[in-house]
């Protein structure tokens, strides 16, 4: 009786260790952050999506060791009911913290002169493929 307990414990540790083991997927969080270009004061746009670009990236760099950013359109109504079309700048993060997407966005919202950024958060699945290794 005492071996088959020993046996069956082993078992199980074998089978939970190589499950650990060979698991190159991670499960995490991916932020996206939407940001609209238009000056909050003048709801025109200021500063060129070249340069809002460089500007977010600067800051985001401070906190994290990579992104990904994407130029989109986007439309709204503000309380007047007025609709209002901006270009837009969307950037994903992966392996980072509320903490640091906070610190990254109260910069982006003081540097590009917004009211508000909306962020998306998420759990995904993701892995960092790097090739059939032989």
């Amino acid at each position: 009786m005492k071996k088959y307990l020993v046996s069956s414990v082993l078992l199980i540790l074998i089978c939970l260790f190589s499950g650990c083991a060979m698991q190159s997927e991670s499960q995490n969080v991916k932020y996206t952050i939407y940001i609209g270009l238009n000056d909050k004061n003048t709801y025109t746009q200021l500063v060129s999506y070249e340069e809002a670009e460089k500007k977010a990236s600067d800051i985001a760099l401070k906190y994290v060791d990579g992104f990904t950013a994407h130029a989109a359109k986007g439309a709204y109504k503000d309380e007047k009911g007025i609709t209002t079309h901006e270009n837009s700048l969307i950037l994903e993060f992966y392996n980072t913290t509320d903490q640091q997407m906070k610190a990254i966005m109260d910069e982006i919202l003081q540097e590009l002169n917004q009211n508000s950024i909306l962020m998306e958060k998420q759990k995904v699945n993701y892995e960092f493929y790097e090739g059939t290794k032989p």
